[in-house]
């Protein structure tokens, strides 16, 4: 049959957007995580949820395919052999991990991502400064350098009678 679509490259630019990925249940030996930090080399600190910290190594059908970023839940694989160790064989967006957690599989304490310490309303760099503050703050430091200069005067008139 002839291609009358274009050239090799024709799909190249074709989404899925309608497709979702099935959910991923943890099984025997698996347990859900939480990516505390990242150490490089596909390597990250974990915080597992049956109470232990782990190293977490992404396996290699993962690298290079597929970003784990901190705070993302994700599912690993205990090694038998190596327990401060486990293996990440699967990554969860905020659509699913919602759904698991409806659904009692990972506890409610979970943070995600919307709910980090980098996205808090504290500081934000692009406000707009109020310009009577600025006022506020020339007129103190006018004060000050005036009563500094009175005290520098009665010193030199002090040192005259002397």
């Amino acid at each position: 049959m002839v291609n009358k679509k274009g050239g090799k490259k024709h799909k190249r630019g074709k989404k899925n957007h309608g497709l979702q990925k099935k959910l991923r249940y943890k099984e025997e030996g698996q347990e859900y995580a939480q990516i505390k930090a990242a150490k490089g080399n596909c390597r990250f600190d974990l915080s597992v949820f049956d109470g232990k910290e782990r190293m977490g190594i992404l396996c290699g059908t993962m690298r290079k395919r597929r970003f784990v970023n901190v705070r993302d839940v994700v599912l690993v694989s205990i090694r038998d052999f190596e327990d401060a160790k486990c293996d990440i064989i699967d990554v969860y967006d905020d659509n699913q991990v919602r759904q698991l957690k409806s659904e009692k599989e990972i506890p409610e304490s979970i943070k995600l991502e919307e709910e980090n310490d980098y996205n808090s309303n504290e500081y934000n760099p692009f406000d707009i400064i109020d310009s009577s503050d600025e006022e506020e703050e020339d007129t103190t430091k006018e004060k000050e350098s005036s009563s500094e200069e009175e005290d520098k005067e009665e010193v030199k008139i002090n040192l005259d009678d002397i």
